[in-house]
């Protein structure tokens, strides 16, 4: 994990380190989590992290086993299969106000981002989860909707656990084709084919993940 900072809450400070962990995929689904093991590497008492892990528990990103501590939660097909559909009803939504609101400064960066993702190198695949993330996040900005902003921002803790599951595919040409299709929907202000782009990305990813978990419970 990341270096600890002390801060002036300890107790918000091992809540803000262990979501990290689990938000930058330092600690994966199914880790076991020992909180005092946690303790003694954040040089704190137990109370403050037996708080994170509650906390982080009511988040859905952490599960409480009874006399056996806690683990990074683990979705199943069926919560899959719902974070993504979800995910496609929002960035659809998204991508259709984006191709009407956003600001050529948005359209450009959207662009920058695309190119940052292509540069990238083959291997460095949490940069590149990243910017693919960042790409999304910068699209759903593009929409001028707060609260439909609002809904996505609680929608990542789900889309961290969701991702996983499968390897990064960004640089993939079927990606870079889907993302590609997206941006020129918005450029070109059609709303309909911008949804449509983005639904159809979402779902493609979406069944990628579900074929990753399908072949998973074979082994």
């Amino acid at each position: 994990m990341a270096q600890f900072q002390r801060p002036h809450s300890v107790r918000e400070a091992a809540y803000s380190h262990l979501r990290g962990a689990i938000l930058t995929g330092s600690l994966l689904p199914g880790a076991r989590i020992s909180e005092p093991g946690l303790a003694q590497e954040l040089g704190v008492s137990r109370t403050p992290v037996r708080e994170a892990l509650q906390r982080l528990a009511q988040e859905g990103l952490v599960e409480l086993l009874p006399g056996k501590g806690a683990r990074v939660r683990v979705l199943s097909a069926e919560e899959v299969r719902e974070v993504y559909d979800v995910r496609a009803l929002l960035e659809g939504e998204a991508a259709a106000l984006a191709a009407q609101n956003a600001t050529e400064a948005e359209l450009d960066r959207l662009e920058r981002l695309l190119q940052v993702l292509e540069a990238l190198p083959k291997e460095a695949y949490a940069q590149q989860m990243q910017v693919d993330f960042d790409f999304h996040t910068a699209l759903v900005e593009a929409a001028h909707n707060k609260t439909l902003a609002r809904i996505y921002a609680d929608l990542r803790s789900s889309l961290t656990l969701v991702r996983s599951f499968q390897q990064t595919q960004s640089q993939h040409p079927k990606t870079r084709q889907q993302h590609q299709a997206i941006l020129a929907a918005l450029k070109a202000r059609n709303p309909v084919e911008a949804a449509e782009a983005a639904r159809a990305h979402v779902r493609y990813f979406r069944d990628l993940v579900l074929q990753s978990l399908q072949a998973q419970a074979w082994q």
